[in-house]
């Protein structure tokens, strides 16, 4: 997690990740241990690459958001679009002050290859 320069806001990159054969069903994304001393609400953008294995009803990536180790947002799309880049909504919350924020990716065995990452921007209420 980056401060910005004004101390109101903050945010994380993930960076584009991606798995190998051996890859777990999930990967971390974003850990923050620690949101600070004030509440604040985030916005998180997901993005993902083309699919690898395109068809079927098990070839999507999804995100799983935790707070403080308890699951408050799962959404793992049944087919992505295909032919281009996925295109994500913005994910809009509230983030008690002193909260541990996970970001994780799920994914299925036939795109664990798969391009995927997720932007955060916090702002301190």
């Amino acid at each position: 997690m980056i401060l910005l320069s004004g101390g109101d806001k903050y945010y994380q990159y993930s960076g584009e990740v991606f798995g190998d054969v051996s890859a777990p069903a999930t990967i971390q994304l974003i850990l923050i241990p620690n949101t600070g001393l004030r509440d604040s609400y985030v916005e998180i953008q997901p993005y993902f690459g083309k699919e690898v294995v395109t068809g079927g009803v098990n070839n999507a990536l999804g995100l799983e958001i935790k707070l403080d180790d308890v699951t408050i947002f799962n959404s793992q799309a049944r087919q992505q679009q295909q032919e281009r880049e996925t295109v994500t909504n913005i994910i809009k919350m509230f983030i008690p002050r002193q909260s541990k924020l996970e970001i994780i990716s799920l994914n299925t065995a036939n795109n664990n290859t798969q391009t995927r990452g997720v932007n955060l921007i916090g702002y301190y209420l």
